[in-house]
């Protein structure tokens, strides 16, 4: 279970926060909830022009898509979310915030992420004082952080895996941008992961986390994919490739990016795809 800054126990589908006496639920929203959620956005909004209220379309058309999620205090909902893994929109009533209803709120979207397989979170934050509150919740930049304006950001939903007894293997799995496969080039890499790894009975090489592969948005061309096993290459293609699927690697549809939670079996071990590419390394 994820870990929260406040005390809460995990009931079915939504949250249920102990604060004092009260219970804070995180659930779905009803009509109820949006009503009187656009009744303070209102008015805070005549109070100091400031908060989601010019937003209240996205608001309502959330609720007719099941992507509006509440906290309540008691029968209040004192706080929302658009968006049922990242948030959209996240707003607590003024006389509410500092009290944890925005942690709950956030942790119940990246247990659903876990839920429905997502693998990363990308929000925007405005106003950009508001960065400091998704840093602390391991989010990371990926524009400018400036003093205002907004803050684009994401955070990969982390899954780690048990792995069973057996013979260890050593695996490298590494990203890069498009042009590394026409250059023959391995030294800029997005990113490199070196997880634990042990191969299974059917030849499979099972990981004790998944391994997930993004490309950056401000950068042209596919995702690449390099997967070594114990110096032998299983693939080294774009991500999107048949060799690449065939050597254990996921699209993911949902969220645009590619991942493996096992290295599938090679040539020798299995029948594998012969379009791997089984090269030894020198």
């Amino acid at each position: 279970m994820l870990a929260m800054l406040v005390e809460h126990r995990v009931v079915l589908l939504y949250f249920v926060v102990s604060k004092g006496e009260a219970d804070v639920e995180v659930v779905k929203a009803t009509q109820a909830d949006l009503d009187y959620i656009l009744g303070w956005l209102e008015s805070e909004y005549k109070e100091d022009g400031a908060g989601f209220w010019c937003n209240k379309r996205l608001i309502i058309s959330a609720l007719e898509t099941d992507e509006l999620t509440v906290v309540r205090q008691g029968q209040d909902a004192v706080g929302f979310q658009v968006g049922n893994h990242a948030p959209e929109i996240t707003s607590i009533r003024k006389d509410c915030r500092g009290k944890g209803y925005g942690t709950a709120l956030l942790e119940a979207g990246l247990v659903r992420a876990l839920d429905d397989n997502v693998n990363v979170l990308s929000i925007t934050c405005a106003p950009a004082s508001s960065w400091s509150f998704w840093q602390r919740f391991g989010f990371e930049a990926v524009s400018p952080v400036r003093e205002w304006g907004e803050v684009k950001a994401r955070r990969i939903v982390e899954r780690r895996h048990d792995l069973p007894e057996g013979e260890s293997a050593d695996v490298e799995i590494a990203f890069y941008p498009e042009e590394a496969i026409y250059k023959h080039e391995c030294n800029h890499p997005y990113a490199v992961y070196r997880p634990q790894a042990v191969r299974l009975p059917n030849g499979k090489i099972a990981l004790d986390q998944r391994v997930i592969g993004i490309k950056p948005d401000d950068v042209r061309g596919d995702l690449v994919i390099r997967v070594i096993v114990d110096d032998e290459e299983r693939c080294f293609c774009k991500a999107k490739y048949d060799e690449a699927e065939a050597a254990g690697v996921i699209r993911n549809w949902l969220d645009g990016t590619y991942y493996l939670d096992q290295i599938a079996a090679s040539a020798g071990s299995s029948q594998a795809s012969v379009h791997q590419s089984g090269r030894q390394l020198p």
